[in-house]
């Protein structure tokens, strides 16, 4: 499985992110080692397809898509279950997540 987390250094939450990510992992029984990256240029954004730091990718496929925002150098929220935002997804999305790349994703 592959899962990447790449971030923005200016954005403080990208080492809480790691340690869910990491968490979600362990809670789902996969050992995989998270491709870190991190994104400090406009260029770097757009080649990666960045939309704000933390990003979280499993499989290649961000773990709560908003395909409607721009690749920039910027801090994200992700939307809780209870509708809150937040500068880090929930554990429960980043199992969910985890759940869907071992199922093929399939839902």
């Amino acid at each position: 499985m592959r899962v990447q987390l790449l971030y923005y250094p200016e954005c403080p939450s990208h080492e809480r992110a790691l340690e869910l990510l990491q968490e979600a992992l362990q809670w789902e029984g996969v050992r995989v080692e998270v491709q870190v990256t991190r994104i400090e240029t406009q260029g770097e954004a757009e080649a990666y397809r960045f939309i704000g730091s933390p990003t979280i990718r499993i499989e290649g496929q961000e773990i709560q898509p908003q395909p409607h925002l721009p690749f920039r150098l910027t801090c994200r929220t992700f939307i809780h279950e209870d509708g809150r935002l937040s500068p880090l997804p929930s554990l429960t999305t980043l199992r969910e997540a985890v759940r869907n790349a071992l199922n093929g994703g399939e839902t």
